[in-house]
Formats: structure tokens, sequence, C-alpha cells
């Protein structure tokens, strides 16, 4: 069976949301054997984000069905009741949820770029992404990278969290290395909630207790 990544799409005109979940369907098709051999354990999942929430909302819908990746139009200014850009919406992901995984499609890319600063690597063209095969095959790909790429980070830190654990309190080094993981996995879950490290510092004693407890509930749920 085929491990499915669930894919979030914003746009604010229904046809072109359909016309994404096509090229999302098609998956890796016509791509080189090696890539179609890499990839063909995966396939798309694809999810509509309601234009009719407001961002908040979104991230909860993203949260709540666990979606893995989000695809955005830049230009959402056509709907009457969004006062924000794909690429304000993409940051206010991003730093809700540390590194998730989102790429802007767009038709106004001098413009997006003229107007706002963006990773060019999460840019994409969307009449191109339509209509060559090479686009869609490009950004599919990279999809499924990026998604691999971000559970592969949390659970590094997880990893490091379960073995630093038994030596909590020997030195300021791995305490100050325990505060900062969970940091990091808090920050992968919830950014806004993460308490700063700051903080973290100067409640440390009590603070690497409460960790313990947290941490232990947190990797159980794996």
């Amino acid at each position: 069976m085929k491990k499915k990544i669930k894919i979030g799409i914003l746009d604010d005109d229904t046809s072109k949301v359909t016309q994404i979940i096509t090229q999302l369907l098609y998956g890796m098709q016509e791509a080189s054997k090696t890539k179609i051999d890499k990839y063909r354990e995966y396939e798309f999942e694809p999810y509509e984000i309601s234009i009719d929430l407001d961002i908040d909302e979104m991230i909860d819908f993203i949260r709540k069905n666990k979606i893995e990746c989000v695809l955005v139009d830049y230009n959402l200014s056509s709907y009457a009741n969004i006062s924000f850009t794909g690429v304000q919406f993409a940051k206010c992901l991003e730093s809700t949820l540390l590194d998730f995984p989102v790429f802007i499609l767009t038709a106004y890319e001098d413009e997006l770029y003229e107007q706002e600063v963006f990773n060019a690597y999460q840019v994409f063209d969307f009449t191109r992404y339509l209509s060559e095969s090479e686009e869609r095959i490009e950004l599919n790909y990279k999809i499924i990278e990026q998604v691999l790429k971000y559970y592969k980070q949390i659970e590094s830190w997880k990893g490091e969290l379960k073995r630093l654990l038994p030596a909590s309190g020997k030195s300021s080094e791995i305490d100050d290395r325990i505060l900062y993981l969970d940091t990091m996995i808090e920050k992968s879950i919830d950014a806004e909630k993460a308490l700063p490290d700051r903080i973290k510092r100067e409640l440390q004693v009590d603070r690497v207790d409460e960790l313990m407890k947290k941490i232990d509930k947190l990797l159980e749920e794996d």
C-alpha cells in the first residue's frame, strides 16, 4: 500500500483547486525512471482549505487534519474577504509550525518579488505547473522531499532527546541541549505557545524536571 501525503490547497478559485488536485494525482507520471522508482511508494491526498476561514482557523484545520504540506495561490485578492497574500499566509504558517512545508503557486511572479520577499525554491509558476510535465514533476518531487525532510528533522530531535534524558542534570551543557531540543519540538507543534529560551534558562532547574514528564508524554504519542 502506498504512503499517502496529505496536501492542503488554498486558492480563491475553485476551478484552479480542481486543476491543482489533478496535477497532484498525476504524481510522478512521465518522470525519469530514477524518480519513479524512488517515489513510487508515495501518493498525494489533496484537501481544499476553505477560503472562508481566517488564518488561525486555516492553521487549525491543517493541524486537525494532519496535513503535511500546503500549496497556496499567491494572489488571493479576487476574493473579497481576503486581506492577505499567499506569501503572508505562508510566513504565518511557517512561524506557527516551524519549517512546515509550504509552496507558492503564482501567475504573478514578477509582482511577488517586487512586493514581497520569499524563498525562490518554494515558488512555482501556476501556468507551467498545469501545462508542463517537467514543472509538475519538479514541484511534486519537492513536496515529497520537503515532507520527508520535515519529519526526519523532528525524529532526529526526538531521538537525541531520548538519548540525553538519562543524563539530565549531569552538566549544564546537557541540560542546555535538552532545553534547546524541547524548544524545537515545541515550535514544530506550535511555535506561538513555545516558551522562549531565555525564560527556560531562568527556570532551568524546575523546567528540566517538568520537561522530563512532558517529553516522555510526547514520545509516547509517536
